[in-house]
């Protein structure tokens, strides 16, 4: 990658982060807000700063466009869009990106990534990322770091000649084995919190064990299943290994709202045809908590009957 500007494309609370980690990174980034006005600058309120145990605010000067208004070339895009806008972002911005762009996608879940692939050039090269960072947005140019994570990239198509991914820092090479990891808790914490409008760390409560126990071993067979198509990067997920994890997540983060609880909650799209769904519709395998949590998150009429079939499992 050439040091030319990045564009990030998505002025939401990962978009807004990643935007201000790459500025502190001193790379230079043009941000597309694709549903608000732009600004020319982003306020970041970092509380996970170990030497601010109080917080810091910074404030870091950006160019922001819509997409109607590129005028340049990118040879580097990052975006930061819920899965089921990929595609459609991927399109707005098309005809400003060159024809040897390395495009990144940062979002949840597992589907979205083949769609996006499927779109862009034969020339151009796919970089899936994942991030475990906790952001809020608070306003269209001042967004809150709430969680120290981790944020990743690496190669989609591992067949393609190995190419070194821009920041050191931010590259994996195993980047299907961390989202196939996101995946794994995400299709036990989103649609059960979703569903019964609970917070992250009420999974853990005696009332949802059986269920909780029994959809963690559905996903831990089917990961550690050689027929799943990527069972080399998921081989590792065993029923402790996700208890383990799935215990973690639910722990630290007790008092958060998941993404599609919040999106039920706001009668917004969810992610979940590429949670539940892209688990239950891509596999062979057998897995009815998981298609049954698919439709009644995509199905409200569904959502009191199956809640009463999910807390009868013993």
């Amino acid at each position: 990658m050439k040091t030319t500007p990045w564009l990030v494309v998505g002025a939401g609370a990962i978009g807004m982060l990643v935007t201000c980690k790459l500025k502190r990174l001193d790379q230079t980034v043009h941000l597309v807000y694709r549903s608000e006005k732009t600004g020319n600058a982003i306020t970041l309120d970092d509380q996970v700063d170990p030497e601010h145990p109080n917080g810091k605010i910074v404030d870091y000067k950006i160019k922001s466009f819509s997409p109607d208004n590129l005028t340049k070339q990118y040879d580097k895009v990052i975006f930061c869009t819920k899965a089921f806008d990929l595609v459609s972002a991927y399109q707005q911005v098309q005809d400003h990106l060159t024809d040897d762009a390395d495009i990144c996608c940062l979002c949840n879940g597992m589907g979205a990534q083949q769609e996006l692939a499927a779109q862009i050039k034969s020339t151009q090269t796919l970089w899936a990322g994942t991030t475990s960072e906790g952001a809020l947005k608070l306003s269209s140019n001042k967004v809150k770091h709430t969680g120290k994570g981790d944020t990743f990239f690496g190669l989609w198509d591992q067949q393609t000649d190995k190419k070194s991914f821009h920041l050191e820092e931010l590259s994996a090479a195993n980047i299907h084995q961390r989202l196939l990891e996101k995946l794994a808790i995400n299709a036990v914490i989103n649609p059960i919190t979703a569903l019964f409008s609970i917070q992250n760390g009420d999974v853990l409560n005696d009332e949802y064990s059986p269920l909780l126990k029994a959809t963690i071993k559905e996903l831990s067979d089917f990961f550690t299943d050689p027929k799943f198509e990527y069972y080399q990067h998921s081989q590792h997920l065993t029923h402790t290994n996700m208890t383990n994890r799935v215990t973690t997540v639910a722990k630290l983060t007790h008092l958060n709202r998941s993404s599609m609880h919040e999106d039920i909650r706001l009668n917004r799209p969810t992610e979940n045809d590429y949670i539940s769904g892209y688990l239950a519709t891509t596999s062979n395998h057998s897995l009815p908590i998981q298609e049954m949590l698919y439709q009644a998150i995509n199905n409200p009429e569904q959502r009191e009957e199956t809640k009463k079939k999910l807390l009868s499992i013993t």
